[in-house]
């Protein structure tokens, strides 16, 4: 299976099934007047960035400002939907819950005058951690400052009430600048994340990335711990070169569930630090997972030890 392919077993929306996800706010709509191609009220919508499912991104302009942002619309076809903009829409509302330095910017959510979902998100310059590893190999001092900055935006979340549920290369945005003299990322894409006190899913709507789902999210029960896990697969990965279980659907399902994963240190040389959290974060019992803040501080304290490359892109 591709590392990159996501579990969607319903036609329309893994996660949200009524006219509203449980215990978030109706999210206030603006109304601007009837936009013409290529505009969305005070944005010119220029080239494309990324496409999704049921939606795609845009690099718009504000045209008094000039300020950038970045716009996630709906595609047409999705627009009578409820489930699929209910789903859009609370992408804005979990968003709303909170704010931290490693997490996109989720501004508003707005509907145009002929019917059309869309966000209003901040501008983000840079390419995802999943483009970045196919194309080299990456230091052990930055895959663990890249971690502990990953960590220390999901635990924000975390306090906040929110599961991010996607943890994964293609969610984590490696910015054209610093944090320090580490690369600076921020974690994007709540379009399957959900409330910590949400009832269990439906077989049906699990939503996920197989090779790096915890086994009580297989079950429907997703919880912070969930994301502990999965960024144990991501360090795992990104240590080592190949995700800590392979194989077809089933298979990857049963190795998660069952299977302990083979010593990272077998793979590549590493501090037994560093081993032991990767280990800890793939813990089946939830319970036995280090919290996402513990985590964020472990990482944190290892990178003491490194000194920074000079740029990402001499990584080796």
């Amino acid at each position: 299976m591709a590392r990159g392919m996501s579990i969607d077993s319903s036609p329309v929306s893994p996660v949200l099934r009524g006219p509203a996800t449980p215990g978030l706010a109706v999210v206030p709509l603006t109304r601007p007047a009837k936009r013409r191609p290529g505009r969305f009220e005070e944005f010119d919508v220029a080239v494309p960035l990324a496409r999704g499912g049921t939606s795609g991104v845009y690099l718009g302009t504000n045209t008094e400002t000039g300020g950038r942002v970045a716009l996630k619309v709906l595609d047409p076809q999705f627009a009578g939907s409820r489930e699929v903009v209910d789903r859009l829409y609370a992408e804005h509302a979990l968003a709303s819950r909170t704010s931290h330095p490693g997490l996109v910017e989720i501004r508003e959510a707005r509907v145009t005058s002929d019917g059309l979902p869309y966000l209003v998100m901040e501008y983000l310059e840079g390419e995802t951690l999943g483009a970045v590893a196919e194309k080299r190999a990456l230091d052990l001092g930055t895959i663990i400052a890249v971690g502990a900055q990953v960590a220390a935006a999901l635990a924000a979340l975390h306090a906040a009430g929110v599961i991010h549920c996607d943890v994964k290369h293609d969610n984590v945005l490696v910015l054209d600048e610093l944090l320090g003299a580490w690369p600076r990322i921020k974690v994007i894409d709540l379009g399957v994340s959900r409330l910590v006190d949400e009832p269990p899913l439906e077989s049906s709507a699990i939503a996920g990335t197989p090779w790096c789902m915890a086994p009580e999210q297989w079950s429907g029960t997703p919880q912070p711990a969930s994301d502990v896990y999965a960024l144990g697969c991501l360090l795992y990965d990104l240590t080592t070169g190949a995700p800590p279980f392979d194989g077809s659907l089933p298979e990857l399902m049963m190795a998660h569930m069952e299977q302990r994963p083979a010593r990272p240190s077998w793979l590549r040389a590493m501090p037994i630090e560093l081993e032991r959290l990767i280990l800890r974060a793939l813990a089946k019992d939830p319970a036995a997972r280090p919290t996402m803040h513990e985590l964020a501080t472990a990482l944190a304290d290892l990178m003491d030890a490194y000194t920074p490359a000079r740029s990402i892109n001499k990584c080796a």
